[in-house]
Parts: C-alpha cells; structure tokens; sequence
C-alpha cells in the first residue's frame, strides 16, 4: 500500500504541474490582456455572436513583442485593422453589404478598445439563374431562391449541391460550378447566378500504381472504389487516396490524369505512392487507487506479407493483470468487405475475486456491412485453471462469439457526436466437463451529444447490460461471471466492489447493468474539466436487478495532446456500501473514459 500511495502521489503532483503550466501559456501568454469589444449589434443575435467569435479567433495568438515599444505598436495596429476587416468582410457574408466598422482605441491600455458596428439593411436575393437552362434541372434549393437573406453560406452550400446533383447523373470529366452576384444598391437586392461549365462524358480506364515497393498490385486494387469503365467520378479519386492514407502505409498518395479523356472517353490514371515505415512501438502507463500502477508495451507490423496484413504484439502489466497478446489481421479474406482475424494470448489475473492463468486461442471473421455498420463471428478455445473461495478448477471452454457494431462517431479518441451501439451473444461450451453449458449476452450503447462549440462542451452517456443463461452462478467460471465497479465501469467503488460478495470477497453474478453520464468542457485548447455520475449494479440473478443500485460521482481534469486526452480522475461513491476498501478512489490514464 505505500508504493500504490507513493506511485499516486508523484503522479498527480506531476499531472497537476502540467496542468498548471498549460494553463499559464493558454491564459496568460506573455502576460498580455485582450479586451476588444463590440457595439452596435443586439446581445441576442446571431450575428453578434458571430463577430464576438472572429474577435476570438484573430487574439488567440499573442504578439511577441515588448509593450510600449514601436514594434509592438506597429504590431498591434495591424491586427486592429485586421480585425476590422475580417469583421466587414463577416458582416457582408450575413448579408450586410452597406455595413460600416468603425474601431476607437483605447489609448490608456493596450490590446483594448471598441468596434462598433453600423450593420445597414440586409440585402435580399431578386431572382436565380442558371446556366445554361438546361442545368437548371438539377438546382432545387428552397434556401436560395426570390426574397431570401443574401448570406453566403446557404449559396455556397447550394453551389454544392448543384455540383452534386450534376455529377450523380452523368459521366462528365471535369465540372466546375461557380456563382455570380450582381448587386443593386437601390433596391437593396441582389440577382444570383449560378454558371456550370461541363467537359466530356468519360469513364475510368487503367490505374496505374507506382512508387510502392513491398505493398502488393492486388492489395492496392481491392482499395480502389471503380472497376475499369465504370463511370468516371474526380471524388472516388479523392476516396482511394484517403483509403491509402488510411492504411498507414504511406506518407504520400498522388493521382494524375491526363488533360481530356482518350478518343474512347477513358481516363487512364496514375497514383504515385511513397511508402512509410510498416512497423510502429506503443507505449502507455495508468493508475487506479483501485488497480494499481500499469504499464502497456506494443509493437505492431501493417505489411507483414505485403497485403496490408497487421501483426500487433501487446504486453499488458498491472499489479492485477498482466497479459501478453498477439493478433494477426488479414484484409479482404474471401471478399472485399471481409477479413479474417487470427488471436492468441497468456493471461494471469490476480483479484479480490479469483485467480486465473489461462491460454486463448481465437479465429474470427470480421465483416464491413457499411461505412458505420459491422459485424463479427468466430470461435475461441480457452485452458485456465482458476481458484476462486471455494476451490480451483481447470477448465477448457469452447466458445462462438457473435457481435454486430454500429459506429458513426466522428473521433474514436475524443468524440463530440454520434453513436456506438454494440450487442453480442457468445455459447460456452467446457470440453473438460468441469462447467454446465452456458450462453452470455451483453448489448450496450455510447452517445455523444455537441451542446456547444465556443465553449466547447460535450455530454457522453454510456448504458450497458448482460445476462448469463444456463447455469447457476457456482457453474460458471469465475472468470466470465459479470463483476462492476472501476475505472472501466462505476466510478467511485472499488475494482470488483459491486455486486455480490462471498465471506468479504467479490463472487460475481448472471446478469449487469452499469450507466454513466458525463460532462465534458473544453475551456483551452490543452486543458479541461469534467464532472459524471456512474451507476450499476450486479445480481445473481439472469434478469438485471434495477432496485438496487450502486451510484458514484466526480470530477475530472483533461490535458489534451496530439495523441489524445490525459485523464485524471477523482470519484466517490454516492451510496456506502460494506466491503469498500476506501471512499474515494483516482484514476489516471490516456484518453478518455468512455
């Protein structure tokens, strides 16, 4: 217990030192004070809200000069003017085109003063053209049309979709759609045309792969999102040379075409590629007052084979867990939405609730329905001998493990919107006879709801439940009974501290409920905060026990770096219950909770 208390204090004195820093560079940065303001403008409008942003924006960075000093000052009346362009400039895309911007300098402080603002008569659209006529069949924009605001973003936003709409329908090899505005000062109105100019029908010809020098033709094809003679299309280009990119086997990815179609109308292309290095080390430590100090070495090879297959070797060490992984990942097994996923690891857990040394031996095939949707077969083999209070016992479970996966979240490392909705059902079967056959089923969900970008505020919610069928709780395992509490489940209890409890240790259940709820703001670029409440609850019983819950809340601090969030942790639980080792509990990690 002293190295566990020891280990958490200098860690928390250095995440607090970096905190600390941060917040000196992000809040004071070379000790100047910005302090412009506008006037003119109604509080409640978007349009001021609007102007306040591009205030914002322009005086994040400071001015690295000496105050009082002529540089400075040269420095600071080019940013003052700036800014009062940007403003005009703001004020004109609203739809403001007779609008003044007027700055007073505050000349007893500097980096302060006053924009006020005379934003005129809006402007409104007179009518829309296009041409040529014949185009005019694929603009239908309910936004842009006679009497409208002239605001920008709806007409570029319509410029778009008539490129669109162009582009599904026919086969051309270039297109360009730009817009024209005339306006009438008069009448304070405006005429829109939209002009689009079209070259040939065309359709793909050969791709052509060059520069790579260990990634196979046939891997590089099955990316492609034609086939030869298809329909030309510029943005299935686009679409190949990000799924290269993606692959994280080259830093390059360059497309050329020729200047028209050939006398057939196809388009032969050449990508150029420049490889990356194909092998990567990981590295990451944690603490849970819970859990104890730990530490995750990985390696990993993208190209074993020239195919993009993925080697990925893991060695996971906690004073509870240590495990050493190996997994192996071939694309496109069979079909080209499909890959097969080889796995084996030696695991050692040693907790409250039992102790285990097992093997795992795993075969899956993993398939990509869509872009959001998935879905995962398989089998495992497991040998473990197991000691739980009552006895220790070797088992060789036999399971088949089905899962299906949406996921349209917009970043897996620190999410701000979308969902992931997860549902698996796994048969065991013990080839040794030591447990009864038994059938697990978990399903659970994560939402992310964007409240606000300026500040920037997020609200994650979290749900999870499961149930064990075909046998009592004595026949399963110990290992695959359901257990709560933690750092990766209800904050504020203990590693395995809820649920059911077998002379003061953990004995797990049939059946889980676990939730939480968090509020996650982003005040600097590097630094937030967060406050959540976590609750759940274990039973013995196949149907999760709603009556009686185990409820945990905290507050938590966030150091955002390139490679993700740092998370610092501190929770408490709500409801006292017996067993708990302690009444708080911290966790440090990478990333964030959920």
């Amino acid at each position: 217990m002293l190295i566990r208390r020891g280990f958490f204090l200098r860690s928390t004195m250095l995440f607090a030192s970096i905190i600390a820093l941060s917040a000196c560079l992000d809040d004071a940065l070379l000790g100047q004070s910005v302090d412009y303001t506008i006037q003119g403008v109604s509080d409640d409008s978007d349009v001021k809200e609007y102007l306040d942003t591009i205030i914002t924006d322009r005086t994040v960075e400071a001015i690295a000069y000496d105050a009082g000093t002529a540089s400075f000052e040269r420095a600071e009346t080019a940013r003052e003017q700036s800014i009062e362009a940007d403003l005009l400039k703001a004020l004109k895309a609203k739809g403001f085109y007779d609008a003044r911007v007027q700055f007073e300098d505050n000349q007893s402080q500097a980096l302060t003063g006053i924009y006020t603002i005379d934003t005129g008569e809006i402007f409104t659209i007179s009518d829309v053209t296009i041409e040529p006529e014949n185009m005019a069949q694929y603009f239908n924009n309910d936004s842009v049309s006679a009497n409208q605001p002239l605001k920008a973003l709806p007409i570029l936003n319509a410029q778009a979709k008539l490129y669109e709409n162009v582009q599904k329908d026919k086969c051309y090899f270039s297109i360009n759609v730009d817009h024209e505005v005339i306006l009438n000062k008069n009448t304070k109105t405006a005429a829109l045309k939209y002009i689009v100019d079209v070259g040939a029908p065309a359709t793909f010809g050969k791709t052509t792969f060059q520069g790579q020098e260990s990634v196979k033709d046939s891997y590089l094809k099955n990316l492609m999102p034609w086939k030869e003679g298809a329909c030309f299309r510029r943005e299935k280009i686009i679409s190949l040379r990000n799924a290269l990119l993606q692959t994280g086997l080259f830093v390059r990815a360059d497309s050329t075409l020729p200047e028209a179609p050939d006398e057939n109308g196809n388009v032969d292309i050449t990508i150029t590629l420049k490889e990356r290095a194909h092998r990567s080390v990981k590295a990451g430590v944690s603490y849970y007052t819970d859990e104890g100090a730990g530490i995750v070495l990985g390696w990993e090879h993208r190209n074993l084979r020239g195919g993009g297959e993925k080697l990925n070797a893991e060695l996971n060490m906690s004073q509870i867990n240590q495990s050493l992984d190996a997994d192996f990942s071939q694309p496109y097994f069979l079909r080209k939405d499909q890959s097969l996923e080889l796995s084996t690891a030696l695991r050692m857990q040693d907790t409250d609730a039992f102790e285990e040394t097992a093997l795992d031996l795993g075969a899956s095939i993993k398939r990509q329905f869509t872009k959001t949707l998935s879905g995962n077969t398989g089998v495992n083999l497991t040998f473990s001998e197991i000691t739980d209070e009552e006895s220790t016992d070797t088992f060789g479970l036999v399971s088949f493990p089905n899962s299906i996966l949406f996921d349209n979240r917009d970043d897996p490392l620190d999410p701000h919107k979308g969902w992931q909705l997860k549902a698996s059902i796994e048969p065991f079967y013990d080839v040794l006879g030591q447990s009864d056959p038994f059938t697990k089923f978990e399903a659970g969900g994560r939402t992310y709801i964007d409240l606000s970008d300026k500040p920037d505020i997020v609200l994650a919610v979290r749900a999870n439940a499961g149930s064990i069928v075909g046998g009592s709780v004595d026949d399963i395992p110990a290992t695959e009974r359901f257990y709560a509490g933690g750092g990766g489940s209800i904050r504020g209890f203990g590693y395995q501290e809820v649920g059911p409890f077998n002379d003061g240790d953990p004995s797990g259940g049939r059946s889980l409920v676990t939730s939480a709820a968090e509020f996650r703001w982003k005040f600097t670029k590097t630094l937030g905060a967060v406050a959540f409440v976590d609750a759940g609850s274990v039973s013995e019983s196949v149907s999760p026990d709603m009556s009686d819950l185990s409820i945990g809340a905290g507050l938590g601090m966030r150091y955002y770096t390139d490679f993700g969030p740092l998370r610092f942790d501190v929770a408490i639980p709500i409801n006292q219950r017996e067993n708990l080792d302690q009444n708080y509990q911290f966790y440090i990690s990478i990333g964030q909770a959920f």
